[in-house]
């Protein structure tokens, strides 16, 4: 026996409509639906009669009524009510600040943390304008569900500016350890990381500085380390009963040192801020300031010459006396005394991120001094200190995170809204799931002008 419908269940979800109906009201009631999810709001009247007359249209033209309805949709998805995220506005010159409708909110929200449309549980809600007043458990439920993985691809991806890792081409004569496939692990275990601290709603101050991290065995052999307990190769466990990391599935290792933790010194962090043949503490304390710290050195003066490579540089002393005889020169000095200590601290990382503790022929030194007088002996302080200033690397992620969920640069009169967003993490030990709440609370996310 055949079904009594034998069209796809897609055909079936999407024609769906009162069977004792008139062919008209089946149009209109099929393309109501269909438009108010395209459009990830009511459609109006208006506009679901106009597409009611081009699937008529077709009908009398000879076409059947399914080919008719199929027209219209193919309508919709050329729109740019679909194709972009239009917030309708029936004020448009009133510059006055005004709350989104809940239907826009709902749009706002979903696609700053799923990058998609949202779901019947969120469309469900801004139909009953109940919307806002359920917003944190939308924000925990959100977070929680797999298509928060677009979080992680769309914006720490960015946010670390890991897409360089993709085209970054190492020297094969130095790094002959480097493939893509260990650029995948290294790739694969930030994300895994950065989606722990968000799921397990963590303390953001964990970014920089945790006693866990993902790996598989391509990555663990890069790092030296043998099983989950986080045992050094060719060194007695600090732990019994880690397990072997075998393969290329990742498992989640308990760190025994501090060599690796957090993101500074994950290997793919620490290879987008290298040159192909060698580290580069400029860059590597240029990316802290950035991307971490929020307070970004101003651009390098014009026609300063680059620092001389090669065998025959490499003669005449070590990566930091080199770097020391070029901020000799005084237009250079100021930006470098900020930069430099940082790159430097992290010089046991070679230019892939393997651990090292010569630089060719030379002992590395990773001391340094900070320009406020704070020093430091190792990479470790230095994580240290800069957990210390969380509150500057919280305003820092907030303002990007900011910028991410609102698709537009911040203004000096969205500065209010960021000092709320830090004093809310401060309140409640630097959550996760707080900076994200914070963030679809603010005047910036929900409001509008004209």
């Amino acid at each position: 026996e055949s079904p009594e419908d034998t069209r796809p269940a897609n055909q079936q979800r999407l024609l769906a409509c009162a069977a004792d109906a008139t062919p008209a009201e089946q149009t209109r009631e099929v393309l109501r639906r269909f438009a108010t999810r395209a459009y990830r709001r009511p459609a109006t009247s208006d506009e679901v009669e106009r597409l009611a007359g081009l699937a008529e249209s077709a009908i009398q033209g000879g076409q059947s009524w399914e080919a008719g309805v199929q027209l219209a949709m193919q309508a919709v998805l050329c729109s740019p009510k679909f194709l972009f995220r239009a917030e309708l506005d029936e004020r448009p010159d009133n510059p006055d600040v005004r709350p989104l409708d809940e239907y826009q909110l709902a749009s706002r929200l979903s696609y700053f943390l799923w990058s998609s449309m949202p779901d019947e549980a969120l469309s469900e809600l801004a139909a009953k304008n109940q919307l806002r007043a359920n917003l944190d458990a939308q924000v925990s439920r959100m977070l929680q569900d797999p298509k928060s993985e677009a979080l992680v691809e769309n914006f720490a991806l960015q946010w670390l500016q890991l897409k360089r890792l993709d085209s970054f081409a190492p020297d094969p004569q130095r790094f002959p350890q480097f493939s893509n496939r260990l650029r995948a692990a290294m790739l694969e275990e930030t994300k895994r990381f950065f989606a722990s601290v968000m799921r397990e709603d963590r303390s953001i101050v964990e970014l920089l500085d945790a006693d866990y991290t993902f790996l598989n065995e391509r990555l663990a052999r890069h790092y030296g380390i043998v099983d989950t307990h986080g045992t050094r190769a060719g060194q007695k466990p600090v732990r019994p009963g880690g397990q072997p990391i075998r393969g290329d599935d990742f498992v989640r290792v308990a760190l025994a040192d501090d060599e690796r933790g957090g993101l500074l010194t994950q290997a793919s962090v620490l290879t987008v801020s290298s040159n192909p043949t060698r580290t580069s503490p400029v860059k590597r304390g240029r990316w802290v300031l950035e991307q971490i710290l929020g307070t970004p050195p101003p651009p390098a003066p014009p026609n300063v010459p680059l620092l001389p490579e090669g065998e025959q540089a490499e003669l005449t002393g070590s990566l930091r006396q080199r770097f020391e005889q070029h901020r000799s020169n005084p237009v250079c000095a100021n930006c470098h005394a900020r930069m430099d200590p940082i790159g430097f601290a992290f010089e046991n990382y070679d230019a892939v991120g393997a651990f090292r503790t010569k630089d060719g022929a030379f002992d590395i030194d990773p001391s340094g001094q900070l320009p406020d007088g704070r020093s430091f002996q190792s990479w470790a302080e230095l994580k240290q200190i800069l957990k210390e200033q969380k509150d500057l690397f919280a305003r820092c992620l907030g303002e990007k995170m900011l910028i991410y969920a609102l698709g537009r640069g911040l203004e000096h009169y969205d500065q209010p809204a960021v000092d709320r967003i830090v004093a809310g993490l401060q309140s409640d030990n630097y959550r996760f799931s707080t900076l994200v709440r914070e963030i679809a609370r603010s005047d910036p996310f929900q409001k509008r002008r004209g």
